[in-house]
Parts: C-alpha cells; structure tokens; sequence
C-alpha cells in the first residue's frame, strides 16, 4: 500500500474522533521524526488518484495525505539570519535538547519552548537516566546560544 502507515493513521482517527452529531471536519496530524503528515475526514475519506512521493508520480487511487518533511527531530539551524530546518535528524538517541541527553536543538526543543507541548503530560523518561522530564529551561538555553 502507498503510505500505508499514515493512511492508517488516517483510518485511526476518523473512526475515534469524527463524530456524527457534528458536521466538522477533523484535521489529522501525524509529526514523526523527521516528516509530518497532515489530511482531512469530513464524513468520508479523501482521495486523489495521482500523487508524487519522492519524486515519482504515482497514478494510482489513495488517502489524500500531505507530507512536510519536517518533524519532530529535524535539527534547527540559524544561517544567514532566518532559522533552518534539517534535512539533518537529532535521532531518538541523544535525540532533541529537551531530552536531555546531549542531543542538538530540534523542532520539539522548539515546541516546547512554544508551550505546543506540556511536560506534565509526557512520562518522566529523559535524562541521563531516563527518570526527568523535558527539559524546557535546556532548549531555552539552547536557543539562546543559538541566536
């Protein structure tokens, strides 16, 4: 199957958020490592029936996913005076700042800061000894440094 993990994705949320007593429609995103993927459920699955993945073109009927290639491990950078993200990955291990293992600063160091993601809702497993959890002041340092 083309996407298949992210078409399940899509198949997983439809059937668990989309509700038939309202008429809204439900926004999936799926940010992984390094690529996030965002598509539609308005009561029925989208499709289209081209696409290009990877620079081939694909004529074949499929869920209608976007893919950005940035996610939650794409390294930032600041070059010439604007922020830069990847194409490099932080990886899971060290993985981004946050984590707490020496990794370099990443787009989750980045939504953390944000305040886009709530340490009180992650399990304490960061650190060099996998019992603290993220560590917010370290990507504000991080991000300090780096501009």
């Amino acid at each position: 199957a083309i996407l298949s993990g992210p078409a399940g994705g899509v198949v997983g949320y439809a059937l668990t958020t989309a509700s038939t007593h309202s008429n809204s429609p439900v926004i999936g995103f799926d940010m992984g490592g390094t690529s996030t993927d965002v598509s539609r459920y308005h009561g029925s699955y989208e499709h289209v029936f081209e696409a290009t993945i990877a620079g081939v073109t694909i004529q074949s009927p499929q869920l209608d996913i976007n893919t950005v290639a940035a996610g939650g491990g794409s390294r930032l950078f600041f070059r010439a005076g604007m922020f830069v993200v990847g194409p490099e990955s932080a990886g899971a291990h060290p993985g981004p700042v946050c984590y707490g293992k020496g990794g370099p600063l990443a787009v989750t160091d980045a939504n953390l800061v944000l305040g886009r993601l709530l340490p009180e809702y992650f399990p304490k497993i960061f650190g060099p000894n996998e019992d603290q959890p993220l560590d917010r002041e370290a990507a504000i340092t991080a991000f300090d440094k780096l501009t």
